[in-house]
């Protein structure tokens, strides 16, 4: 709510020419002022310009505070209104907002920069070079099958570059991050002279805006049970799978219980198989999966091979409470996991 703060001349100015100051303000002018004192408990004295004046107000300020005013009267009786300072957005949300409208998900950036690259549109040799490394050095489908490969590519995934470079990684695990590819090709096709270089670095930028909306969702979830939540490209042959992959701890059970759950949700759209989800629910109790697949002959398929997986956790000694696929779809969608308060409209 607006407050008005009544300035009548009297002889607390401390400069003589400050009457003359106050004849010269205009409606709508913007006036700084700080306060200097609270005389009474409806009077302040507050300092505008060289001149300190005695104002009556109900306001309660602080002495030295600095205030906005803006003169809504004029004349025998002069009229201020204090001009509310703006709120500061939040950095991290001002970032998310912007970068929103910009981003892309992989699978629709790296599907055109295999188009662009296969189109064979004369790009600068420079540019194409470096388009070519972001696919050579993506995670291929048979490296994500090994535990140790899998956690290193989700490490290259580019949500993580900055604290590689703090912690002085290995110049090839720098070279094969997706991100820092990305920046690569972004700079070298940003300065390329050729037109047809404009598409590419508009997906480039749009790729990576989505890598950064990841990494500054991260930041806001600390009311969330999100623990982590990004895409990997994967190279199968000569195509592009994107693997989507959340991780969160259940907070739906009671505080005191040692023995928390925590989930893992995957997404991979493969061009062989279609749409396949998953949640794996892993506590001190044991594992357990379900595998939703939207193409009926993809249920059929990974349906046949679960007792694979069966064995395959009970080697690693871990107890398995329940596994299982499903033909349909999962009972969770991509909004879901987007930050609270942003929607992607790229769906």
């Amino acid at each position: 709510m607006d407050t008005v703060l009544p300035a009548q001349l009297s002889s607390t100015f401390t400069f003589a020419n400050s009457p003359a100051i106050m004849a010269q303000w205009q409606l709508g002018q913007l006036v700084d002022a700080i306060v200097v004192s609270q005389i009474a408990k409806d009077r302040l004295a507050l300092k505008i310009g060289t001149a300190v004046l005695e104002v009556h107000s109900s306001l309660e300020v602080s002495v030295g505070q600095q205030l906005s005013l803006e003169v809504v009267q004029t004349g025998k009786q002069i009229v201020l209104r204090i001009i509310p300072n703006p709120t500061q957005e939040d950095p991290v949300m001002a970032s998310l907002r912007t970068i929103l409208p910009q981003q892309l998900p992989l699978q629709l950036a790296f599907a055109r920069f295999s188009e662009i690259l296969e189109s064979n549109l004369g790009l600068p040799p420079a540019v194409t070079a470096l388009l070519k490394q972001l696919f050579q050095q993506l995670p291929c489908d048979q490296t994500i099958i090994c535990d140790d490969k899998f956690k290193q590519s989700l490490i290259e995934s580019g949500q993580f570059l900055e604290r590689q470079l703090c912690s002085s990684a290995q110049a090839d695990s720098l070279n094969r991050d997706i991100k820092a590819n990305l920046l690569r090709l972004l700079a070298e096709s940003a300065q390329s002279e050729a037109d047809n270089t404009t598409d590419l670095t508009r997906h480039v930028g749009a790729a990576l805006a989505r890598i950064q909306l990841h990494q500054l969702s991260a930041l806001i979830q600390e009311n969330s049970p999100v623990a982590w939540a990004g895409e990997l490209p994967i190279r199968h042959g000569n195509q592009i799978d994107v693997l989507q992959l959340r991780i969160e701890k259940d907070t739906t059970q009671d505080a005191d219980i040692a023995d928390k759950n925590w989930y893992t949700w995957l997404s991979l759209n493969l061009r062989t198989l279609g749409p396949l989800h998953a949640k794996i629910a892993l506590s001190n109790q044991g594992i357990s999966a379900m595998f939703w697949a939207e193409s009926k002959p993809t249920a059929d398929l990974v349906n046949e091979h679960l007792s694979y997986l069966h064995q395959a956790l009970q080697r690693v000694r871990l107890e398995v409470k329940d596994i299982q696929c499903r033909h349909g779809h999962p009972p969770f969608s991509e909004p879901d996991r987007m930050p609270k308060g942003l929607l992607d409209i790229t769906a």
